[in-house]
C-alpha cells in the first residue's frame, strides 16, 4: 500500500467502516430473508465463442489478451483450439 497521510488514512479507515457495515446490513437482510448469494455467471467465454462466430476472431483475441494477461500467441491458441 502506498504511504497515506493522516488524511487519506482516515478516509481509508472510514471506508473501510463503511464497507464493513454495509456487509453487515447485507448479511442480515440475506439472512432474514432466507436468501443465498449466487455469484453472476460469467459468460466470458461464451462472449468470446458468438464473436468468433460472427467472424470477429481478431477483436476477441484482444479481448481474450486485455482480460486475461495471454499472449497473442495463447489467446488464439486458446480461441481457435
Amino acid at each position: 500500500m502506498p504511504s497515506m497521510g493522516p488524511v487519506d488514512l482516515k478516509e481509508y479507515d472510514a471506508l473501510r467502516i463503511r464497507v464493513m457495515e454495509l456487509e453487515a446490513q447485507v448479511a442480515f437482510l440475506m439472512k432474514h430473508l432466507n436468501l443465498t448469494y449466487q455469484p453472476p455467471a460469467d459468460d466470458f467465454e461464451e462472449k468470446l465463442r458468438e464473436m468468433v462466430r460472427q467472424g470477429k476472431a481478431i477483436e476477441a483475441i484482444k479481448l481474450y489478451v486485455q482480460k486475461t494477461g495471454a499472449s497473442l500467441e495463447e489467446a488464439k491458441r486458446h480461441l481457435t483450439g
